[in-house]
Formats: C-alpha cells, structure tokens, sequence
C-alpha cells in the first residue's frame, strides 16, 4: 500500500468541515421538516378524542382548570340526587361522591378530581 496517497486532515480543515455542515443543517432543517410534515400529515389521520366520549360514566380523573367539564362532577362529597344522577349512582352503588378534593384545597384551587357523571 503506498502511504503517500494517504494524507490526515489538519485542524483547521476539519473545523471548515464542521462549520460548513453546521450552516446546511441550519439552512435545511427547515425545508426538510417541511416536506416531512406534509408527508406525514397525508399518510396519517390524526384523531383527538375527549375524555369523555371514552371513559365510563364514574371514571375519575384529575383535572386542572377553574371550571369543570360540561358532564362531569367535582368530587367533593355531595349527595346525588336520584334524577339527575341516576346513571352515575348505578355506576358507583352509592349515594354521594368521594370527597378527594380536600387533599387539594390548600394546594391550589384549580387542581380538583372530577368524575364523569353523564
């Protein structure tokens, strides 16, 4: 093998190596991730479901937000009245909600248990 046609590269011819891929990733990357995205976004179909068109009536959940969600119940101790929830109370086999949001209260008021009541 002839040692001759083989050379090392200098400091300096690496970091010019360095810099210039550097800049063609940063100019790139933008343009790639692009075309990726699109791809991606035609071959799948994204589905977002809600909570609660997947839980059953009794899930609960820990929630984060001043108001609680249209069907659900902050669980906080109370008694169920039989016509409103009914289903709710065949759910769970009793008459009134777990109080579990006093662990919370103190905490910050926005942080509650809620269970689907509908």
């Amino acid at each position: 093998m002839n040692r001759g046609i083989l050379k090392g590269f200098t400091l300096a011819e690496l970091l010019v190596a360095t810099l210039v891929l550097s800049i063609m990733l940063v100019v790139m990357a933008p343009v790639m991730t692009q075309k990726a995205k699109k791809r991606i976004e035609q071959k799948v179909e994204i589905v977002q479901s809600q909570p609660q068109e997947t839980l059953p009536v009794g899930a609960i959940v820990l929630w984060y937000g001043p108001n609680v969600p249209e069907g659900w119940i902050e669980c906080g101790g109370q008694m169920l009245s039989d016509s409103e929830f009914q289903e709710l109370r065949n759910a769970i086999a009793t008459d009134y909600i777990p109080d579990l949001n006093r662990v919370f209260s103190t905490v910050d008021t926005n942080l509650k248990w809620i269970m689907k009541s509908k």
